[in-house]
């Protein structure tokens, strides 16, 4: 984790940024099937 520790603080924000973003997408790939199963 060397280089996550010589990134800037600008930097860090906007790498949490893509790595929330990726999760976030991640769950909703993974739930949208699950939710339609339930529904339908």
């Amino acid at each position: 984790m060397k280089w996550y520790n010589d990134m800037t603080e600008q930097e860090k924000r906007s790498f949490q940024k893509v790595i929330s973003v990726c999760v976030v997408g991640a769950i909703l790939i993974l739930l949208i099937p699950m939710v339609w199963h339930f529904i339908l």
